[in-house]
């Protein structure tokens, strides 16, 4: 899931982006290319038919957003990211600055229990 920033004029507002869609279920030549461009074109994409249940995915971005939407002060509290954890970097050269937050989990069960209590205002629900 990929959430734009809110701004500093409307900080309520969230956008979505619309991000190039991977389906798997499709012939590897086919996925391997299109995964491909969308890493070149975009740096990012969603995967479809993968196998992982609605309910799992809507939890999971149902946490995203809550996390996100907490103050800079909290969010660090999952910090920093080396290389997982909470991070904010500064982007831009030509006039399109502003800054990306990120979240980097890694599988291993363990860490992410341990960052889930700065995560999430449940941490058994994430």
């Amino acid at each position: 899931m990929v959430v734009a920033s809110p701004s500093p004029t409307h900080p309520e507002k969230v956008q979505f982006i619309e991000l190039p869609i991977i389906d798997l279920s499709a012939e590897r030549s086919k996925v391997i290319n299109l995964v491909i461009k969308a890493c070149e074109e975009y740096g990012f994409f969603e995967v479809i038919n993968h196998g992982v249940s609605h309910d799992i995915i809507t939890r999971m971005e149902e946490q995203g957003l809550g996390f996100f939407a907490k103050p800079l002060g909290d969010k660090q509290k999952a910090g920093p990211a080396t290389p997982f954890g909470y991070g904010c970097k500064n982007i831009g050269f030509n006039g399109d600055v502003g800054a990306v937050e990120y979240l980097m989990l890694g599988t291993n069960s363990l860490s992410i229990v341990e960052r889930s209590y700065a995560i999430s205002n449940d941490p058994k629900m994430f």
